[in-house]
């Protein structure tokens, strides 16, 4: 390794000596050499190429160079003096402008070690109190992502540049304090206040202690999953007050002025929980392109919907830790509920076989083991018949998802499908507690060949009627049998309730003509002769009529299905959320999101 890094060195410095010093002499800097090396092979080109382009900018901005130098064990010992350093720097021709002004980073992926060394002009730009920060945080950085080279070296890039920014912020001397009326945290004077990243703020402050240590734990585990694997930030921020500010504006404050989010956009979503027992609610405020366009209307109240049945009942930790969960899944797969085996987004999910996949899955979990391995068997049967897969899924409705949808890409998903066509039928059931079941087909290949509008609709109406009554597995197995009897004779035969319909218009409509009947023949009847002083005959002694109460043969009690429905609060108790699209803080950014008072 040594020789390999010296000949680097040696090759490097010969290119730079016979191309690259002749036409430096005329300019500020040469961008004809990477200032980005890695002896750890551990950089991809692209990687490389982009962050040589950072590079670029950082010495356009501050005139000052910048280049970065991940060492093994091998190399350490040839760039970690500063003899060394600044041998190496001169040698690749790095610096900006006659006196070569710039940084040196250098990164020890063996150890996990930074050194930062200063050329020219660079050595008074940085205090060495904020270049200990500087590489503390590129440490952190390189720790925070799965490639540690890549985030040290991004930490060198991030970090120098925040610092040369605003060398207060890591101190806390631009802070107002805890003698304020203001937030603790909140910039002295904001109309100066420079954007920055802070890879290790805590992301789960609670002020208002509404969680055990456990669940702050367990919440930071689960954040710092996110943040490593999607590049997003998810912040959590829990307070007694909202310091005279509406809630929206204190969760984009809290987001913007203590360093959280990726990215130029700062990508993210904070949710702020205030506890004034006179002003209880919560506001989720999101920052970027990307997780605003995520975060609409629907999404925000199916999300606030979850979480307000966990705080109206106290159930903090539970309730943020759900959220958190929900928030992944937004950005994972566009859908705050979509089930695990849903593609995230972007992903397609090609047809494939699977011959041991099971073909009657109950995730919904309304059958019994038996009526499972039941039912399994009877599709089988009907398949080996047909030649075509037949499938059933239940499931818990996917709230905020297409349900046709959902039931393709299940097919899909589980491999169904006979020969190169993949024939095949599938049921999916979808069950929500105090809700009916409903259903949708999937039919593929020569199996859709039958399947009607007039087929699809009697299949569905025959299989729901019966889940009405809870009578699951009946409805199940009825529906085999039905598409059974469907591929044999291309009709699928009407349902009983059809034929107690026509029963009952047929009774109605009896009812109607012999009524009429009855009418005409009473008209052709000769009416009865008036007799004056009928009464005469009547004896009141013998003869008394009085009422002496009401007594009914049968009764009839009328059921209604009255499913639960939402409050209409504008915004407050468990109505819908208010959603704001785009909102500013006080920093001037643009956010988005949505709040609920509990």
């Amino acid at each position: 390794m040594k020789k390999r890094f010296c000949a680097f060195l040696l090759l490097l410095a010969l290119s730079v000596s016979l191309c690259l010093l002749p036409a430096y002499a005329d300019e500020l800097w040469s961008e004809d050499y990477y200032r980005v090396y890695d002896c750890s092979d551990e950089i991809v080109e692209s990687d490389r190429d982009e962050l040589d382009a950072e590079c670029i900018e950082f010495m356009k901005r501050f005139h000052a160079d910048l280049a970065l130098l991940c060492v093994t064990e091998d190399e350490r010992d040839e760039v970690f003096t500063r003899e060394q350093a600044e041998q190496y720097y001169s040698d690749c021709g790095f610096g900006y402008g006659e006196n070569h002004d710039g940084f040196l980073w250098v990164y020890d992926a063996n150890n996990e070690e930074i050194e930062v060394f200063c050329f020219g002009a660079a050595e008074t730009m940085l205090s060495e109190e904020s270049l200990e920060h500087a590489k503390w945080h590129g440490l952190a950085m390189s720790e925070d992502m799965e490639n540690g080279v890549i985030g040290a070296f991004r930490g060198g890039i991030q970090y120098l540049t925040d610092f040369l920014v605003n060398p207060d912020w890591e101190t806390g001397a631009a802070r107002v304090g805890e003698s304020s009326n203001l937030p603790p945290w909140y910039p002295v004077d904001t109309s100066i206040f420079a954007f920055y990243h802070d890879a290790v703020a805590p992301r789960v402050v609670d002020n208002a202690d509404i969680l055990t240590d456990a669940e702050e734990q367990q919440l930071t585990e689960q954040i710092a999953d996110i943040r490593r694997d999607l590049k997003r930030d998810i912040v959590i921020y829990t307070d007694v007050t909202s310091y005279g500010f509406d809630h929206k504006t204190l969760a984009a404050d809290f987001y913007d002025y203590n360093g959280y989010g990726y990215g130029d956009e700062r990508e993210g979503v904070c949710l702020y929980i205030d506890m004034d027992p006179n002003d209880r609610g919560w506001f989720c405020c999101c920052t970027g392109s990307r997780t605003m366009a995520l975060y609409t209307e629907d999404a925000a109240n199916l999300i606030d919907d979850a979480l307000y049945a966990y705080m109206a009942a106290g159930d903090y930790g539970a309730g943020i830790l759900n959220w958190v969960q929900n928030i992944r899944n937004l950005y994972v797969k566009g859908s705050p509920f979509a089930p695990d085996w849903y593609p995230d987004e972007g992903e397609t999910i090609e047809l494939f076989h699977d011959p041991d996949a099971p073909r009657v899955v109950d995730d919904a979990l309304v059958l019994s083991e038996a009526e499972v391995a039941a039912l399994t068997e009877e599709a089988a049967r009907v398949a080996d018949k047909l030649g075509m897969d037949v499938a059933i899924h239940t499931m818990y409705s996917p709230v905020g998802l297409v349900y046709a949808e959902v039931s393709d890409l299940y097919y899909r998903h589980m491999g169904y499908g006979y020969g190169d066509g993949y024939d095949g039928i599938l049921l999916s059931v979808y069950k929500r507690a105090g809700y009916y079941a409903t259903t949708r087909i999937t039919a593929v290949g020569a199996a859709a060949e039958k399947l009607t509008d007039t087929n699809l609709q009697r299949l569905r109406d025959a299989c729901e009627d019966k889940m009405h009554n809870e009578q699951y597995y009946d409805a199940l197995s009825q529906w085999i049998e039905q598409v059974g009897h469907m591929e044999r004779t291309g009709r699928v035969p009407r349902s009983a309730g059809y034929w107690g319909v026509i029963a009952a218009v047929s009774a109605a409509l009896g009812s109607i003509f012999g009524g009429i009947s009855l009418g005409v023949a009473k008209a052709k009847m000769a009416p009865p002769k008036e007799q004056r002083d009928a009464d005469a005959y009547i004896d009141g002694k013998a003869s008394t009529i009085r009422e002496t109460g009401r007594h009914y043969l049968y009764t009839t009690t009328a059921r209604r299905y009255d499913p639960p429905r939402q409050k209409s609060s504008g915004g407050g108790g468990g109505g819908r959320s208010s959603y704001s699209s785009s909102y500013h803080g006080s920093s001037g950014s643009s956010h988005s999101g949505s709040g609920r008072r509990f």
